[in-house]
Formats: structure tokens, C-alpha cells, sequence
């Protein structure tokens, strides 16, 4: 995202790390492929702890144990190590990790953002153009800055246009409120506390960029390599728990609630602030490797921005090998 980082969730909900296994083919209960997922906190992932709470991986033969891995660094290092098989990260995340040596794809998108991520500034801010030379905080190297890096980009500024203040992201929204800076990226809940700073507003959301800041699941490419019709199941498993949930919101927002620890309203604005991906929204997205989607044109975005500010040290060769098709578009 990522993202919503709530501080009582650290440790707390980690579940054991177990082998992935080989489903034999037959999907049988003695046969269960498990993968290993670490999330970082945030409620866009939901889609997969829905098919899990409701039984939708189990009947297709599959599991998930869910572990939680915060920094984009330690989610790199357990991928590396092979101690998990896949993270939910952002599309811009997916090529931070491949840059840093992650042989990884994105095989879903769970959600993109709109309107729960966005820019504060003050009043006399009124286009990203006007940024220049103003104070903006940010997290470096995180979602809110690849966002801010491409709006820049769009307005032709470069990243040294600004005067970036580090800080976590939100920090960031506290900060704008206390005017110890111009401007901000940061997300919800600050976003809806712009109008709290009487010279302030928001100067623009990922409601206004849709498909930019997107969570996906990010898996490794050997991960990948020896389950493919295993990586189909879990798409279709998720595509079931996103049905099920449009036609249940109430018990899903409780069951994303519960799970995440979040106060059930607070779940609610965070839920209006995002869209989660069926299939058909996914298909769409990721368009074919003959013919690409809009995913594409993030990944590669983020790959040019990321690299002109300095975040990676060089791009990444070929960023379409970050995208697996033939889950989605099967």
C-alpha cells in the first residue's frame, strides 16, 4: 500500500512457517500444497485471508500460513533466504525487490488504492507544479513516495525540485497538521484530517491516479515454476472470497476487523478508501504479455522513478518479467 501501520501488530498474529509442499496433483486433504505469505499490515490483502477464514483455498486443495514481515527489507531477505514463498507488497515494492536481487513475479493484485492514499499541501499549493521548493515529508522509498516521484514526473519536475523531509508516512500527516511542513504524502486516516490545518487541503489522491498504487502478491519465480496450476487455484480461491464478500459485507468487514485489529468504523473508511480486484478486474489489468495492461505501465513506471531518485541504483532489465500472466489470464 504497506501500509496502515498499527503498532500492536508486530509480533502478535504470526502464525508458524511451515514447507511448501507438493500437491501431488490429486488436492486431497493428505495432499495440500501450503504456500507461506508475509504481509505487512494492511487490509488490501484481505482477499486471501477471506479464502482462507471461509474455506476456499481448503477445498481446492491448498493453504496458506500468514506471517508478518513489515520493511520491504526484511520481506526481501525471507524471500532470498526461500524462508517464504511470496509477500504482499505495492507494485512499486515488486521492483525494489527484484533490484534487489529477488527473483520474484507478481501473480494477483488484491486492491488498488483510491482515494485512501494521497498529497496534503497548503493552500497556496494548488497544482504538484507548485511544490517546488517546498518542504514535503515523506518515507523514503515507500508507496506515498513513488506516488509523489510520479506526479512530479508528470508535472516535470525532478525529485531534487523538492526539499524531501524523511519520516515514516504517518508521521508525514501529523507533521502537515502541525505546518511543520508544506506539504505531505501520506494516507488515511490524515487524508480525511486535511481541513484540521485551516491552510490546508488535499491537493490530490489515488482516487485521481487510479491502477498507480496497487497491492499485489508478489511470489518467488521458483515458487511459481513448480506449482503453476497450484498458483491458478489460489487466484480462483480469491476471486471466490471477493464474490462472497460483495454479497456478505458485513461479516467480511468483521472478519477484516477482527483479524487486522482494527476498530470495526475504521476498518469501514479504510475499506471506501480501496477496490479489490476479481478475476476480470485482474485480467483486465494485466492485459496478456502480447498485449499488456495497465499493470505494465506501473511496474515500468515505477521502475524509471525509482531509479531517477535513487532508490534502486540502476533499473531493472526488462521489467515485463515481473509480470506472471497465466494465473489470471488462464
Amino acid at each position: 500500500m504497506k501500509r496502515l501501520v498499527t503498532a500492536l501488530l508486530g509480533a502478535m498474529l504470526c502464525l508458524a512457517v511451515a514447507a511448501c509442499h507438493p500437491s501431488g496433483g490429486g488436492g486431497g486433504e493428505d495432499q495440500k500444497t501450503t504456500f507461506n505469505i508475509a504481509f505487512n499490515t494492511w487490509l488490501g490483502y484481505s482477499p486471501l485471508l477471506i479464502a482462507k477464514e471461509k474455506g476456499f483455498l481448503a477445498k481446492r486443495g491448498l493453504d496458506v500460513n500468514i506471517t508478518f514481515l513489515e520493511g520491504i527489507g526484511e520481506k526481501n531477505a525471507a524471500l532470498l533466504r526461500g524462508d517464504i514463498d511470496g509477500v504482499g507488497h505495492t507494485a512499486d515494492s515488486a521492483v525494489t525487490s527484484a533490484a534487489a536481487g529477488v527473483d520474484g513475479q507478481i501473480v494477483y493484485v488484491f486492491d488498488e488504492s483510491y482515494g485512501a492514499d494521497g498529497i496534503l499541501a497548503s493552500n497556496d499549493v494548488r497544482t504538484i507544479a507548485d511544490l517546488k521548493g517546498k518542504k514535503v515529508a515523506l518515507e523514503p522509498g515507500f508507496t506515498g513516495h513513488f506516488f509523489l516521484l510520479s506526479l512530479l514526473e508528470e508535472a516535470n519536475l525532478s525529485p531534487s525540485d523538492i526539499q524531501p523531509i524523511a519520516m515514516d508516512t504517518g508521521s508525514a500527516g501529523g507533521a502537515f497538521l502541525a505546518k511543520r511542513v508544506d506539504a505531505a504524502a501520506t494516507w488515511e486516516p490524515w487524508i480525511g484530517k486535511a481541513k484540521e490545518r485551516a491552510d490546508g487541503h488535499v491537493l490530490v489522491t489515488s482516487r485521481d491516479k487510479p491502477g498507480r498504487i496497487i497491492d499485489v502478491l508478489y511470489m518467488n519465480r521458483a515458487t511459481i515454476a513448480a506449482h503453476p496450476a497450484e498458483i491458478g487455484k489460489l487466484v480462483d480461491a480469491m476471486d471466490e472470497a471477493i464474490a462472497w464478500y460483495r454479497t456478505h459485507v458485513d461479516e467480511g468487514d468483521r472478519i477484516m476487523a477482527k483479524f487486522w485489529k482494527l476498530p470495526l468504523p475504521e476498518e469501514k473508511t479504510t475499506v471506501a478508501g480501496m477496490r479489490f480486484f476479481d478475476r476480470a478486474a485482474n485480467a483486465k489489468f494485466f492485459g496478456t504479455a502480447a498485449a499488456p495492461g495497465q499493470l505494465l505501465q506501473t511496474v515500468t513506471t515505477a521502475n524509471r522513478v525509482w531509479a531517477r531518485a535513487g532508490v534502486i541504483k540502476k533499473p531493472i532489465g526488462h521489467p515485463e518479467r515481473l509480470i506472471y500472466y497465466d494465473g489470471v489470464t488462464r
